[in-house]
């Protein structure tokens, strides 16, 4: 498995890269709590593999030497920053790669990955092309630094998440619209913080849809 540098530390980082000759978008890819980055790998990684994009996974659990993580870990202001500062060293690595227009990112989070993906894409200095967030929100930290120039963004989330609240989703809808900042809101009936495989598809379909159009 490739892997790159984080403040010292060796970062595993699964990838599908594009195979088709010259430079091509790519999609970063941030797992959730659990670290389930094999699971949400191979599920996208055949839709974007059509669309000859390239898929990046970093394990940014490998910046804290963490398995998973609980509320207390994430909200103890050191592994949330952490893990940005490994997430930045991968956007690096990626616009780095041979086969990618540094110009073409995009990123796509699963619940505390959506968090991480919202809160780094509200950067001023960050470049992306748009923003994939599944079953997250935006830390409250974040939403004062969101601009009109913050990338477009696709919001999914199940109506009876009791894990993450759907009026986070709701909220964050409502912040873009007044921002005037593109964005596409997809709420699951029925569906909570996890999805079952025909909700997955309908994910996994609007995001490829999404993308392709942003990226």
């Amino acid at each position: 498995m490739a892997s790159y540098s984080s403040g010292g530390m060796p970062i595993r980082i699964d990838q599908q890269e594009p195979t088709a000759a010259g430079r091509h978008p790519a999609i970063l890819l941030l797992h959730g709590s659990g670290g389930n980055v094999s699971f949400w790998f191979s599920r996208i990684a055949p839709q974007l593999a059509r669309l000859n994009l390239g898929l990046y996974a970093a394990h940014y659990f490998d910046r804290t030497s963490t398995a998973r993580a609980d509320l207390k870990t994430i909200l103890d202001g050191y592994h949330f920053p952490a893990w940005q500062s490994a997430i930045g060293d991968a956007i690096a690595y990626v616009r780095s790669r041979p086969f990618v227009d540094p110009d073409r990112i995009a990123l796509l989070g699963i619940s505390l990955g959506g968090f991480l993906a919202l809160s780094y894409a509200a950067n001023a200095e960050a470049r992306f092309r748009a923003v994939v967030e599944i079953s997250a929100g935006t830390p409250e930290d974040s939403i004062a630094a969101v601009r009109p120039n913050f990338p477009p963004t696709l919001i999914v989330h199940g109506n009876q998440d009791t894990v993450v609240p759907v009026s986070m989703a709701y909220q964050l809808k409502e912040l873009f619209a007044r921002q005037h900042i593109p964005h596409q809101a997809m709420i699951l009936p029925g569906h909570g913080h996890w999805f079952d495989p025909p909700a997955q598809l309908q994910i996994l379909t609007a995001t490829a849809g999404f993308l392709a159009t942003h990226l």
